[in-house]
């Protein structure tokens, strides 16, 4: 599952961070294209469904609008997909559309019919989050590429080590209920730029989890949670003020084209499996670009976490097979969608459970240690405050309280002597 993400970088940024070899071997940058409608990116740390994001995508699908300028073009589309054939609103589709479950796309019309198509597409963030339920609690942590090529790297050709997917084309067509595609995490086979050290790490994971039960906090302890492997994040504005013509550097009023804070050119976006689709409106305005995060069961990277992640494609090898729609049949290219362990996470705060805040807290690591002390002092000192004053002494009404007796003074003692002499 994928229900909110972060994108903190400029539209030229965003372009930068995704070049790519083309098939003659010339590096390309992507080209930025604003969606049709006015609609507009804005760069944030907590991104929600209904917000357009930046999705990668083949120029071919703009029928040789760009031909010879690039091969691949960058176009915010917001989040939830609309189906081409929606009538009504298309803010009131009457089912969720955020996510796309691999197990049943190819049947489902909803998905089928894009694909079919060929509107694949490849959703871009820094990273997505998801939220640990413990009881009551609901700890959220954020999910990322790893920015350190010790533990991942891209490979332009990785045709000699990658294995054969134990899945044949026809079994696609079959399926139908999600035990068939991904009954086991452990038989899909290692990511093709993952080293050797992480595949020995990971048959030692899966050794440990038969014989012991995995605690979170002992599986936080193979996790980096060092901050300047996400010092990235730090150097971008807090967010913006409604009204507000600029937004982390960016011109608004320029169609999004200036460029926001310089950020290393190492920079890795997660790059995550899509399906998108265009609807246009009866009335004859511009079409809504939608799209969905394709989704599979999770690896054992997360899956302690939670049981969904989306389909995160690993390589620039299995970015073009995905995207390449004319070349590439979608039987072929649906083998790249499975569940990956390439990938680092940390704990954040509770202040991204509000997709109104969006600044860098919500990205920043958290250490669960200093948290639970916290917690714990604050309840003590809660309990302690809550008590009564007057422990075990059950606290009197005001109204039920007996009346104040009056003092007696030297002059009323002498007038009640005068009166009382008077009578008698």
């Amino acid at each position: 599952m994928c229900g909110r993400t972060a994108c903190t970088l400029a539209p030229d940024d965003v372009c930068q961070a995704c070049n790519f070899h083309d098939k003659k071997g010339t590096t390309q940058k992507p080209l930025w294209r604003d969606p049709p409608g006015g609609q507009q990116y804005f760069p944030s740390y907590n991104v929600s469904p209904g917000s357009h994001t930046p999705v990668l995508l083949s120029s071919r699908h703009y029928l040789g609008e760009l031909e010879g300028l690039s091969d691949r073009v960058i176009q915010p589309m917001m989040w939830g997909m609309v189906p081409s054939w929606h009538k009504g609103d298309p803010k009131k589709v009457s089912y969720e559309t955020n996510n796309c479950r691999a197990e049943g796309m190819l049947e489902k019309r909803t998905y089928k019919v894009p694909l079919e198509k060929g509107r694949r597409c490849v959703v871009l963030a820094d990273g997505f989050f998801e939220w640990k339920r413990d009881k009551d609690e609901k700890q959220p942590y954020f999910i990322y590429f790893p920015q350190s090529s010790s533990l991942c790297t891209q490979k332009e050709s990785i045709s000699d080590i990658k294995q054969e997917v134990k899945m044949e084309d026809s079994d696609w067509l079959n399926v139908k209920k999600e035990p068939d595609l991904v009954s086991n995490s452990s038989d899909w086979p290692v990511e093709d730029k993952c080293d050797q050290d992480f595949k020995d790490t990971r048959q030692t994971l899966e050794t440990e989890k038969k014989e012991i039960k995995v605690e979170p906090k002992d599986i936080l302890q193979n996790v980096s949670l060092e901050s300047e492997l996400f010092s990235d994040f730090h150097g971008h504005s807090d967010g913006r003020d409604a009204g507000d013509k600029t937004f982390q550097g960016i011109n608004l009023e320029q169609g999004n084209k200036c460029t926001g804070k310089n950020v290393p050119s190492t920079k890795r976006l997660l790059t995550m499996a899509g399906v998108f689709d265009i609807w246009s409106p009866p009335d004859g305005a511009p079409p809504l670009y939608t799209y969905s995060v394709i989704t599979v069961a999770a690896s054992a990277a997360m899956d302690w976490l939670h049981h969904r992640m989306p389909a995160i494609l690993t390589s620039e090898e299995e970015v073009s097979e995905w995207l390449d729609f004319g070349d590439i049949p979608l039987l072929k290219a649906v083998k790249n969608i499975r569940p990956v362990e390439c990938i680092q996470l940390h704990p954040v705060s509770n202040v991204v459970n509000n997709s109104r805040n969006k600044t860098p807290d919500c990205v920043e690591p958290l250490d669960l240690k200093k948290k639970l002390k916290e917690s714990a002092s604050s309840n003590l000192m809660r309990n302690w405050l809550s008590r009564p004053k007057n422990e075990g002494v059950s606290p009197v009404k005001v109204s039920e309280s007996p009346p104040k007796k009056k003092k007696k003074t030297e002059s009323s003692v002498m007038m009640g002597w005068l009166n009382k002499a008077k009578k008698s």
